[in-house]
């Protein structure tokens, strides 16, 4: 079932964190909560909600608004949690990592190479979840596919995130939002539809053609026979990616979850 923006609407994840750090988490958003500070999931969690697949970083990603991030940092401290960055420096001046020594809060308000700042558009454009008896925002699809294609890095890409994103949430995404979102960085776009158009042709195909012309290419032509698309993933992912797998289109339920 695919609900808004084509999201998986799924929420079985939550059961797969441990206690002992879902306590810490627990505390960081019933504290944000209370302080009125807007906030979304993001990172493994927002994608798992999106996709279906589940990917265990052991940390918690959230987006904020700038002007509220030297609160959440107060917020995290008042918990007993530490900024991480003596032990593993890092760049300050768009997230902030603490932790309690065995798990990490991640708190970001802009995007690594500082393009955009978030806005509320990232908070609130999706809708909510419940996790645990707790509410809460989930970042878009289409702002976390629009920060992901920026990390294409010598030891790191979020590009296999990007795809996996297209083809499970690619027939109901906002296309147009993502268009406007990017601006002169469409090019990105399109080159990660060209290389979704080979993944998965036949996915591909039936996508809107407007889609593609938006993005400054053909319309991709559904093939009838031919190397099956897991083959094609194992080739960029290997094989125990979840787009290589026979069950990437099964359903994720409380007690399964499609690993990455």
């Amino acid at each position: 079932m695919h609900g808004l923006h084509g999201s998986r609407c799924w929420t079985g994840w939550a059961e797969l964190i441990a206690n002992e750090r879902w306590s810490v988490y627990r505390a960081v958003l019933l504290n944000a909560k209370a302080r009125s500070i807007p906030f979304a999931l993001a990172g493994a969690f927002a994608t798992a909600t999106h996709t279906g697949v589940w990917r265990d970083t052991n940390d918690m990603d959230l987006y904020v608004l700038p002007e509220h991030h030297e609160e959440m940092q107060r917020l995290a401290e008042g918990l007993g949690l530490r900024d991480i960055y003596d032990q593993f420096p890092y760049d300050r001046d768009w997230t902030y990592r603490a932790t309690d020594g065995q798990t990490i809060v991640e708190c970001m308000w802009r995007m690594k190479n500082h393009r955009a700042d978030v806005d509320l558009g990232w908070l609130t454009g999706w809708g909510e979840i419940a996790i645990r008896g707790i509410r809460m925002f989930v970042t878009p699809p289409e702002e976390m596919m629009w920060a992901k294609l920026y990390v294409l890095h010598r030891l790191r890409s979020d590009w296999p995130d990007v795809l996996t994103y297209i083809y499970h949430c690619g027939r109901g995404l906002e296309w147009q939002h993502l268009f406007d979102r990017l601006g002169p960085d469409v090019p990105l776009m399109g080159g990660a539809l060209s290389v979704f158009s080979w993944l998965s042709p036949n996915r591909a195909a039936s996508f809107p053609e407007w889609i593609w012309g938006k993005f400054g290419l053909l319309h991709p032509v559904a093939q009838a026979a031919g190397e099956p698309e897991q083959v094609r993933a194992a080739f960029l992912f290997g094989p125990e990616h979840s787009l290589s797998r026979p069950d990437r289109d099964a359903e994720p339920s409380e007690g399964r979850a499609i690993r990455c």
